[in-house]
């Protein structure tokens, strides 16, 4: 783990700058101290490594990489946004929201117990859009970003205008949206409204492999959403004849090829061309035919 100071922020560097499952984590020391988002590094490193004491942990969104080192301080009070909560709350709420087909459930949920250190927290407090903690010297805006989850955040902090972006994470695999409880037009919607913030930041920092930007946000960010009219390009020239949407799945039009490692890669990318063809339906430029199959009009 590597610490980056900027202003009032300590960006905990992950491996490889945060590639998953690895994370970039914030710490705020202040007369409140804030942990956001402790990584798996966290966890690897110990609470040694980041502060004798948080006060509180803020987490961007439920997401395996993203908790997995909250138990290492088990005296801060947890935030997460309402939206997210029941997920945090309750194994089997987490495992709906990704969509874990049943065969696969119990497996899902030993992964998470004993490699991202899942652990119930009924008594975490709720986040809404526009909430301000108050730090002391730095004050963190909550801006509510649903699409990747229905609960995801960015965070805002001042003085330093530096923008926190979670997993609106500025990688040039673009957006991820896979998830059950995902959705294509919230994360469109919620990358333009990180895009309006660009001009008054001095610096993003990103979950995973971008880790820190500070120049050129604005044109970084219009490359990471245009990621999403690429992939909607490349299916519709893959509908030029009729296809099942489990063709379309295995064509791998999202993550390019088929990675053994990850075993939830067919349904994110499932979930995530269903999206893309719903859109399409709507705007009549797919139409479905007769046994189902979906071509482009």
């Amino acid at each position: 783990m590597e610490p980056v100071q900027l202003g009032n922020l300590t960006v905990l560097k992950g491996e490889k700058s945060g590639k998953y499952p690895a994370g970039n984590s914030v710490l705020v020391k202040d007369d409140v101290c804030l942990l956001i988002d402790p990584s798996l590094d966290v966890h690897k490193a110990g609470r040694e490594s980041v502060a004798d004491h948080v006060d509180v942990i803020l987490n961007s969104h439920a997401h395996e990489d993203h908790f997995a080192g909250n138990h290492l301080f088990p005296e801060a009070e947890l935030r997460v946004h309402e939206e997210d909560a029941p997920q945090m709350r309750s194994l089997d709420a987490l495992l709906d929201a990704y969509g874990t087909p049943e065969p696969e459930r119990e497996s899902m949920r030993k992964l998470l117990i004993e490699e991202f250190n899942y652990r119930p927290r009924s008594d975490l407090h709720t986040i809404t859009d526009g909430e301000v903690l108050d730090l002391g010297r730095t004050r963190v805006h909550c801006v509510h970003t649903p699409g990747h989850t229905p609960g995801h955040l960015i965070l805002l902090f001042e003085p330093d205008d530096v923008l926190f972006v979670a997993d609106l994470d500025l990688t040039t695999f673009g957006p991820f949206y896979g998830d059950a409880c995902a959705s294509l037009d919230d994360t469109i919607t919620s990358v333009q409204k990180m895009r309006s913030m660009a001009d008054d930041l001095n610096a993003c920092i990103s979950s995973h492999q971008a880790a820190i930007v500070s120049n050129g946000i604005g044109a970084v960010m219009d490359r990471y959403l245009d990621v999403v009219w690429e992939r909607e390009a490349r299916l519709l020239a893959f509908l030029a004849r009729p296809r099942t949407l489990d063709e379309i799945a295995d064509h791998c039009i999202v993550y390019g090829k088929k990675y053994p490692n990850i075993p939830w890669q067919y349904q994110a990318e499932r979930n995530m061309m269903s999206m893309h063809v719903d859109r399409l339906l709507a705007q009549r430029r797919v139409v479905v035919e007769g046994d189902g199959a979906i071509r482009a009009a």
